[in-house]
């Protein structure tokens, strides 16, 4: 697939950030941190098409590694807006401080931080899908309204469809030079269209995000 082509896909994710720009001001705060990780997003394909092609790849790569955690740490603390850790600021603040150093440790003894961070790739995305199949499973129990119009569904479903193949990658990029040209095309495929896919389930979230409530609290 063109690099050009896959560039304009990845830019998908724009359409959630359009949205959410647009409805920010009416939404409910506890989503806030969704459309901040879609902006970051948005940023991150944008820098990852403008360095590589200034020949600058390492720091696109010191860029990537950094957005891993922010984008760990920010889905994180949505998941703890939807009362996931019962509402526990300590629960949410020892999550997100141990994964912290998780991500330091391991860019400090694999990567150098010039390398991508496989290690931390893997332990997140793990964290994030077992987040979302909670969220889900306390969805079932106590949402009376249709899951269709409920934007904890289809963000749930997004990073359950894209962590699961990040996962997979990931593991994958262990040995990635051992393995075809043939079996690198059609991954590099998958995840093009997973994206795709997943940029677009965002953007119905934000269209459903609820009006904001009074006295809503961001934490």
């Amino acid at each position: 697939m063109d690099a050009t082509v896959r560039f304009i896909l990845s830019l998908s994710i724009g359409f959630a950030v359009i949205i959410g720009i647009v409805r920010f001001r009416r939404i409910d705060p506890s989503y806030y941190p969704f459309i901040f990780n879609a902006s970051a997003a948005l940023v991150i394909e944008i820098m990852h098409k403008i360095l590589m092609e200034t020949g600058q790849p390492k720091l696109f790569i010191f860029l990537l590694n950094t957005y891993s955690y922010i984008d760990f740490f920010l889905f994180t603390w949505l998941f703890h807006n939807w009362g996931l850790f019962n509402r526990k600021k300590t629960t949410f603040i020892t999550i997100a401080g141990m994964f912290f150093l998780i991500w330091i440790v391991t860019n400090a003894i694999f990567t150098r931080f010039i390398e991508i961070n496989l290690y931390f790739f893997i332990v997140y995305s793990f964290a994030l899908i077992f987040f979302s199949v909670s969220t889900f499973n306390k969805m079932v129990v106590n949402e009376r309204s249709s899951i269709f119009r409920n934007p904890k569904f289809w963000i749930c479903l997004g990073i359950i469809i894209f962590y699961s193949f990040f996962v997979v990658w990931s593991s994958t990029g262990f040995s990635f030079h051992k393995t075809s040209d043939e079996f690198r095309r059609g991954l590099q495929a998958i995840n093009v269209y997973s994206n795709l896919l997943v940029n677009l389930l965002y953007a119905v979230a934000v269209i459903w995000i609820p009006r904001k409530k009074n006295f809503t609290s961001l934490f």
